[in-house]
């Protein structure tokens, strides 16, 4: 890497990740919160952060900035206690998947069903593509609703390929089902229903889907044609009655299958269509828990991939070695004891400041507070774990949990204080790019404002760290790469990044 890549690392869209010019100009306004932070660690955090903001922004009107540092203030507050619940639950044997889970159940408990599937949008897109397709299949190529009486066994095998589909992202399978889809000739006789592929396109199975007025006139149905190499799908309910092995829902062989549907439902389901009142598919059909774990492993596949993204500890190392900061036993003390809140909150501070003053461009002005709190507090917590790493007190396997226990819990934090409809550009801004150059920048500058000997064994690690989790990831990206497919676009975005960065 030459001096002008040093400056400079370009995500999958040529978009500048992280800049030195840029970090430079920042260092002023770090230290100058840090030392505030130094002078004012006996006085409540929302008095110095207040009147340090006020001072580094002075166009800002008192209120605007309250607002700031309290939202910086209470998202920390959020991400500590989540931390510590997250850490308790491991120890009695739950996994973060787990407890992730039951975080969102809460958060989300006094919520209807659509409201808590704008909280979960880790799965926003592979809904709306479901609803699309449900869409084509129950519309005329004149945009009207088809008035064929055999709408309902059209639309019985768009629920199962689409509930299949949203199941297996929720559960992180690689595999998908797909319709053969009417074309300007309608559908091929003894043509095959609904087939499922692997993640690289191959059929691994193929279904024969008929649902007919009851289990005799279905079992006739299967007679009148050569389905050979093809499973038969029935209507639930009719199982038990068909002679020939069926079956009432497709499964891939990892497990994942679709929901069941009787016949009367699809024909609810077809009178609504015809009727004008067609109900989308929605979050009623899934667990929310099951669903909640899935985004789980997905902040756990962002945390490896973020580690991989060293250029932030590079950057602060060559800004920060040999900076004489005033009270670095204080930061020190703060991080190695845990007692750290001060520090999260004045980094949070600097780089909100730094963003609004435009010193700091790869982070949009008027990025919520709250985002750059997180952003900070992910960003300290890793450097910590880091630092244990470098220091033989945990091993790579260990540190790599630690930090996705981190990202983890962060994400819990997002979907508990209800950011809502904003809450993918909010993961995108955390946990992509961006945020992981940002935040490595942060970690290794609050190490070295810890002392020289702490901010060295932070990078140090961050680059063992890096080398270690590119490794990893090589050998999970393929699996990536295919749950990103369908993920929210923040998450999506960051999954693509990484691909593209280490050139798979």
């Amino acid at each position: 890497m030459d001096d002008k890549d040093e400056l400079l690392l370009l995500d999958q869209d040529a978009s500048p990740i992280i800049i030195e010019e840029e970090c430079q100009n920042a260092k002023p306004i770090i230290k100058d919160f840090m030392e505030y932070y130094v002078k004012n660690k006996d006085k409540p955090v929302e008095e110095w952060l207040s009147q340090k903001m006020q001072e580094q922004l002075p166009d800002r009107k008192p209120e605007e900035i309250q607002a700031m540092t309290n939202e910086i203030i209470t998202t920390i507050e959020v991400d500590e206690a989540n931390k510590i619940s997250l850490a308790k639950a491991i120890e009695n044997g739950r996994s973060k998947e787990s407890w992730f889970a039951s975080e969102t159940q809460k958060a989300t408990s006094a919520m209807s069903a659509q409201e808590a599937a704008t909280y979960l949008t880790g799965l926003d897109n592979a809904l709306q593509t479901a609803n699309e397709s449900l869409y084509r299949t129950i519309t005329t190529q004149a945009g009207a609703v088809s008035q064929n009486p055999r709408l309902d066994g059209f639309i019985a095998e768009q629920y199962h390929a689409q509930t299949f589909n949203l199941n297996a992202e929720a559960t992180g399978s690689r595999y998908r089902a797909k319709v053969l889809e009417p074309n300007g000739n309608g559908y091929a006789k003894n043509s095959v229903d609904i087939v499922i592929v692997d993640g690289n396109g191959k059929v691994v199975k193929r279904y024969q889907s008929k649902y007919c007025k009851d289990a005799k006139a279905t079992e006739q149905a299967f007679e009148y044609g050569d389905y050979r190499g093809q499973q038969k799908l029935v209507a639930e309910g009719q199982q038990a009655d068909i002679q020939k092995k069926s079956t009432t829902v497709i499964e891939a062989p990892d497990g994942t299958t679709s929901n069941p549907l009787s016949k009367s439902t699809a024909e609810q389901m077809r009178d609504e269509a015809q009727g004008g009142k067609w109900n989308e598919l929605n979050w009623n059909e899934y667990k929310t828990k099951d669903l909640a774990i899935g985004i789980g492993k997905q902040a756990g596949y962002a945390a490896l991939q973020g580690a991989a993204i060293g250029v932030g500890f590079d950057v602060a190392q060559k800004l920060w070695n040999g900076e004489d900061i005033k009270g670095e036993e204080v930061i020190e003390t703060a991080l190695v004891s845990g007692a750290d809140f001060g520090v999260k909150a004045a980094a949070a501070g600097a780089i909100k400041v730094g963003i609004e003053k435009e010193i700091i461009t790869v982070i949009p002005k008027g990025t919520p507070a709250g985002t750059i709190a997180n952003i900070a507090f992910v960003a300290i917590e890793d450097a910590k774990v880091i630092g244990k790493m470098a220091a033989g007190e945990l091993t790579f396997k260990e540190g790599i949990e630690k930090i996705e226990q981190t990202t983890v819990a962060t994400a819990a934090g997002l979907v508990t204080m209800g950011e809502g409809a904003t809450i993918g550009a909010t993961v995108g801004a955390v946990f992509g790019p961006v945020g992981a150059a940002v935040g490595g920048f942060v970690g290794g500058t609050v190490g070295y404002m810890a002392g020289s000997k702490v901010g060295e064994t932070v990078v140090k690690g961050a680059q063992k760290l890096r080398e270690g989790a590119v490794k990893v990831a090589k050998t999970v990206v393929s699996e990536v790469k295919n749950v990103c497919s369908t993920v929210a676009s923040g998450v999506s975005n960051f999954c693509g990044g990484f691909a593209s960065f280490f050139g798979f």
